[in-house]
C-alpha cells in the first residue's frame, strides 16, 4: 500500500489495496456507495480516502470508504466532512448510507447550486498557478526562439535581395 510522491507532494501512482481490505469495506457498507447509496458489485466500487492522501491523509482502514465512480469523481480532493457539508441537503445528517439511493441528477443539480469549501478552492487555485508558472518560462522561451528564427529569416531574405 505504498505510493510514490511527485515534487508537489501528492501521489503519482495508484495504490493497490489487498483484496481483504476491499472485501471488508464491501461487507461493512453492504455493497453500497457511501454517498449515493447505489448497490453495486465489488468490482465497480472504488476505494476512496475520507481524508485525501494529497491533504496528508493515511491508508488506515478507518480512512477508507467505497464510492461509485460518479461520487468519487465528484468528491475529488474534498474531505468527507467538506463533501457532506456541501451536499447536506441530499445526504442523511447522521452520516449513514442513504436508503433509498439518491439519483445522480440530484447531485449534479446540487453541484451547480453550491461551491466547494474555500480550502478546496485554494488548493485548486494553487495547483493551477503552479502549473501556469511551470509552463510560462517554456512558453516565453518558445516565443523568443520563434521570434529569433523569424528575424534571422527576414535578415537572410533581405541580404539575398538587391535593393
Amino acid at each position: 500500500m505504498t505510493h510514490g510522491e511527485s515534487e508537489e507532494g501528492y501521489p503519482q501512482r495508484r495504490i493497490i489495496f489487498p483484496a481483504h481490505v476491499r472485501n471488508r469495506l464491501f461487507i461493512e457498507q453492504r455493497g453500497r456507495c457511501r454517498y449515493c447509496g447505489r448497490r453495486m458489485s465489488n468490482h465497480y466500487l472504488e476505494i476512496d480516502h475520507r481524508w485525501p492522501l494529497s491533504r496528508n491523509g493515511g491508508n488506515e482502514l478507518s480512512n477508507l470508504q467505497l464510492l461509485c465512480t460518479a461520487c468519487n469523481l465528484r468528491k475529488g480532493i474534498q474531505t468527507d466532512e467538506e463533501f457532506r457539508d456541501r451536499y447536506w441537503r441530499l445526504l442523511p445528517p447522521d452520516g449513514s448510507i442513504p436508503d433509498p439511493p439518491i439519483p445522480q441528477d440530484l447531485f449534479t443539480r446540487e453541484t451547480q447550486l453550491t461551491r466547494a469549501a474555500p480550502e478546496v478552492r485554494s488548493i485548486f487555485r494553487d495547483r493551477f498557478e503552479a502549473a501556469r508558472r511551470r509552463r510560462q518560462p517554456a512558453g516565453c522561451l518558445f516565443a523568443a526562439l520563434l521570434l529569433l528564427t523569424l528575424v534571422a529569416a527576414i535578415a537572410e531574405f533581405v541580404t539575398q535581395r538587391d535593393f
